[in-house]
């Protein structure tokens, strides 16, 4: 298979990656990848989605990784997983990858391991350059979940119309479950019995980096990868819910210039000129005129770690430094002074954090099972809410319109192809209720 048609075929089944910010996957294959990273880190406390696909479809993705490394001319693909994971990985599967092109490697347990930038290090030793992506340095990184989807396009010619969640927090099971994409977050907790929600709130994502859900508004989308319920009152709630305005006075008010944020940003530490704590006294003190104090946001991945590791004074480093970077992508800045870093910086070994230390500090110990569920109970919602943007780029625009009748599967929104975005499908069979620019409802018959 060319290239080309690989790419077209990636497109029109809507695949993105599944376990962060929804990059269009297509978009990613390239013949400039000399290297293929799997990302099987599972980065955040309580999120375990890729342990259900490691423990049961290795194969299946040694398969597609073959058939990738084939079409795109890559020379090898190395599967990163934490060394505390290894016993996940069918050992029939593994016994196959000896040598062959594809290789397991483990990575230390650490946080955030599954970050791109850090991942490409840990793995291939490679640092990516500051504002670039992992292609820079050739290398195409890759979620576990996103290439299962892509052995389901090829062998089971189905587009991404399911998502694997996990759910857990304070609930008596964690569980792992397959869900239409579309279904209503709340509609998927009561199915799943997790009813006893007085007092909670749900996030979507993992307590570092994930957002607050809305319960009965939210979907789920092609990147949910976790639904954690946690108390209203738990401090990693209560940091979400604080208002931009109040986390803004706080910092200035008791930041005391330590500059331990920066010290501890796990980028930072691989080399990139990203001081954190310039960019809090900066946005703070409304110090307009230090413009490389803001623009550097552009460098962080919002990892937290600054947040809840580093800052001694219990400010939010994390929630100010991402708020600039939304606000200055919106207005179309650009970072225009990014380097290349020769090595990392020689105390990183020193001030790696392990996944025991955050689970401490963010207090979430009692909320972690020993094992999480697999269960596949079947879904059959009323209704699904296909929402245009759940991917990094232009929404979608529908294609469809109200009274349509619709199968598993079939094109109901497309983003233009000379733009960067992807293609949604009907999760659920019937007629289309409702269209809009935001989300294509459809109505189960």
């Amino acid at each position: 298979m060319k290239l080309e048609e690989l790419q077209e075929l990636v497109f029109r089944a809507g695949i993105v990656g599944a376990g962060g910010a929804g990059f269009p996957t297509h978009k990613k294959l390239s013949d400039k990848a000399e290297i293929i990273v799997v990302n099987a880190a599972e980065c955040e406390p309580m999120v375990m989605v890729d342990h259900h696909i490691m423990q049961k479809h290795l194969q299946l993705i040694v398969d597609i990784l073959n058939f990738l490394l084939d079409t795109i001319g890559a020379k090898q693909a190395i599967i990163g997983i934490k060394g505390k994971n290894m016993h996940l990985l069918d050992p029939e599967a593994v016994k196959n990858m000896e040598g062959t092109r594809i290789s397991v490697k483990q990575i230390p347990d650490v946080y955030p391991a599954g970050d791109e930038v850090v991942l490409t290090y840990e793995t291939t030793g490679r640092i990516i350059p500051e504002g670039a992506i992992p292609l820079s340095v050739g290398v195409m990184v890759c979620n576990m979940e996103t290439l299962f989807n892509i052995w389901k396009l090829f062998n089971e010619n189905t587009p991404v119309v399911e998502k694997y969640v996990n759910i857990g927090g304070d609930t008596e099971h964690d569980m792992t479950v397959k869900v239409p994409v579309g279904m209503k977050i709340s509609e998927l907790l009561a199915a799943c019995d997790c009813t006893d929600i007085e007092g909670k709130r749900v996030i979507n994502g993992g307590p570092m980096m994930g957002k607050l859900v809305d319960i009965e508004k939210d979907v789920v989308t092609k990147t949910t990868k976790g639904l954690l319920l946690l108390p209203e009152t738990h401090p990693v709630i209560q940091r979400r819910l604080q208002p931009m305005s109040v986390t803004l006075k706080r910092a200035a008010a008791a930041c005391c210039n330590c500059h331990m944020c920066s010290d501890m940003c796990p980028r930072n530490l691989l080399g990139h000129h990203l001081e954190v704590h310039k960019t809090l006294r900066a946005a703070s003190h409304s110090e307009i005129t230090n413009a490389e104090s803001f623009t550097q946001s552009a460098l962080c991945c919002g990892c937290g770690v600054c947040t809840v590791i580093a800052c001694q004074q219990m400010l939010d480093p994390q929630a100010i430094s991402m708020a600039v970077k939304g606000e200055l992508a919106k207005q179309g800045f650009k970072r225009t002074n990014n380097t290349t870093p020769e090595h990392v910086r020689p105390e990183r070994a020193g001030r790696l954090v392990s996944s025991d230390l955050l689970i401490r500090r963010l207090g979430v110990g009692k909320y972690i099972k020993p094992e999480v569920k697999r269960d596949m109970r079947a879904f059959s919602p009323e209704r699904v809410y296909i929402q245009m943007k759940q991917h990094v780029g232009a929404p979608a625009i529908p294609t469809v319109k109200v009274g349509d009748t619709v199968k598993i599967g079939d094109i109901v929104a497309q983003t233009p192809e000379t733009a960067l975005g992807t293609t949604m499908h009907a999760s659920i069979p019937g007629k289309i209720a409702e269209v809009s620019p935001f989300e294509v409802v459809i109505e189960r018959q």
